[in-house]
């Protein structure tokens, strides 16, 4: 008899136990994680325009290192908010431009900060 109830509790623990592990088994994996060079930003440079030369924009950067940028058609131009093209570019104007090396994707010209009122 004791046997027999040991036999019946065993098989019983196996039906819950094989119904569990089925169930992870059905479970959808975890989606892989980012590849790292995916999870870094793209990288830019900000600077002021110094000059415009057909496709090439020259900008000198905080360190007053002068950096020619290469652009061509498929390049976005973004002037506070507005788009335009690389000959709407202006000396003085400040940029951001995406990436940092490479032709340019992007050029950005934020809108300016307004000044803070005397007091």
């Amino acid at each position: 008899m004791k046997l027999l109830i040991a036999l019946v509790v065993a098989v019983a623990l196996m039906g819950f136990v094989g119904k569990s592990y089925a169930a992870d088994e059905k479970a959808p994996a975890p989606a892989p994680a980012p590849a790292k060079d995916a999870a870094k930003k793209e990288k830019n440079v900000r600077g002021e325009v110094v000059k415009v030369d057909g496709a090439k924009v020259t900008i000198k950067t905080k360190g007053d290192k002068e950096v020619v940028v290469t652009t061509d058609d498929k390049t976005q131009v973004v002037i506070e908010g507005n788009p335009g093209k690389v000959a709407d570019l202006k000396a003085g104007q400040k940029v951001i431009i995406t990436p940092a090396e490479g032709t340019a994707t992007k050029i950005q010209v934020p809108k300016a900060k307004a000044k803070a009122a005397a007091k």
